[in-house]
């Protein structure tokens, strides 16, 4: 695991309530994402992918291939084990360079249920607004709440 990966382990379980698995073998012969993330109480799995590649042209293509490659067995696998059950929902986590964002945004399919976020923001702790440290923090806003920050408003 690099650094880029703990710093986003840290945000992603800074509230309490979140599980990771690093390197989750999700099918044989695919990739593993950086991290699989259970979050119980919003009925939640993530599939979490970090780079800090300027150029993430095969980031581009395992986010196009998430559902056949990563949801589907991954959401049977969870559900033959009794760890989630159907009603669960499933997204995908994608930590980049804040200068990657909109060029990786361009190149993905689908944008429904990805979330892409700054790499940046992840791997500065001392910058989190307090709502990280609760269950409260909705990745899906695909913004880190900073310290000091209008509302809606990024930084990086």
């Amino acid at each position: 695991m690099d650094r880029h990966e703990e710093a986003v382990m840290q945000l992603l379980t800074a509230n309490g309530e979140t599980f990771v698995a690093p390197k989750y073998e999700v099918a044989d012969g695919w990739q593993c994402p950086a991290f699989v993330a259970l979050r119980p109480a919003r009925r939640e799995v993530c599939v979490v992918e970090v780079s800090a590649s300027g150029y993430p042209l095969a980031l581009v293509n395992r986010i196009n291939e998430r559902v056949e490659r990563w949801y589907g067995p991954l959401l049977a696998q969870l559900q033959a084990h009794g760890i989630v059950s159907p009603d669960w929902g499933v997204s995908c986590l994608v930590f980049v360079r804040y200068d990657q964002i909109a060029w990786l945004k361009e190149r993905i399919k689908d944008l429904s249920g990805v979330h892409v976020l700054s790499l940046e923001q992840a791997s500065s702790p001392w910058n989190w607004d307090d709502a990280v440290w609760t269950p409260d923090i909705d990745f899906a806003r695909e913004e880190i709440p900073q310290r000091g920050a209008k509302a809606g408003g990024l930084t990086h």
